[in-house]
């Protein structure tokens, strides 16, 4: 993409510095890649290889490109069905942390959200395990009926409402607390 908005000036004067931009830009891009492991990206910046995905389907792999093989082998992999509501994804365990929750990621029926609860509740599962002001990574897909959830509660679409948040702040906890005491010595 090159000169996106030079001829509209008004969106072209809120754009960040070009690092800043890249950044956002890489960001979405791992985003769709994660949500989409049987795509293929590549993403380059001035002829750099910034992504590049197989789309095989292996959201392993991804986390490889995101956060290099020694961590991407040891994530813990979620599995969670109580049909109709299903959580998979990955999780790192107690011994690997960030001082931020920005490695912290969900997704709501392929859609990348942010949700404080959503963080709480994957916090919760932690409780106890990991120091106070430390962060877990982790990368989780919840799937639930599309009347459970609504979009339309944000302008980008990236916050959603529950029809039962109470529920799905549970299922998360235990999804994730339930992953942590299987791969936990």
């Amino acid at each position: 993409v090159r000169n996106l908005f030079y001829n509209v000036p008004a969106r072209l004067k809120f754009l960040k510095s070009d690092i800043t931009e890249k950044q956002k830009i890489s960001s979405i891009m791992t985003k769709f890649a994660l949500a989409y492991p049987n795509i293929r990206f590549k993403l380059f910046n001035e002829k750099q290889l910034i992504l590049h995905t197989s789309g095989n389907g292996d959201r392993r792999e991804i986390l490889n490109q995101l956060y290099g093989v020694d961590i991407a082998k040891q994530m813990l992999e979620v599995i969670f069905e109580d049909h109709p509501y299903r959580i998979n994804g990955y999780i790192s365990p107690i011994s690997i942390t960030r001082s931020n929750r920005k490695d912290i990621t969900f997704f709501v029926n392929g859609r990348w959200i942010q949700d404080i609860a959503l963080n709480s509740a994957l916090l919760k599962a932690y409780h106890t395990m990991i120091m106070v002001g430390r962060y877990p990574i982790s990368v989780l897909f919840l799937e639930f009926p599309e009347a459970f959830v609504d979009v339309n509660g944000h302008p980008t679409k990236a916050e959603v409402r529950f029809s039962q948040p109470d529920l799905v702040f549970s299922m998360v906890q235990r999804a994730a607390r339930r992953a942590l005491l299987a791969y936990s010595p």
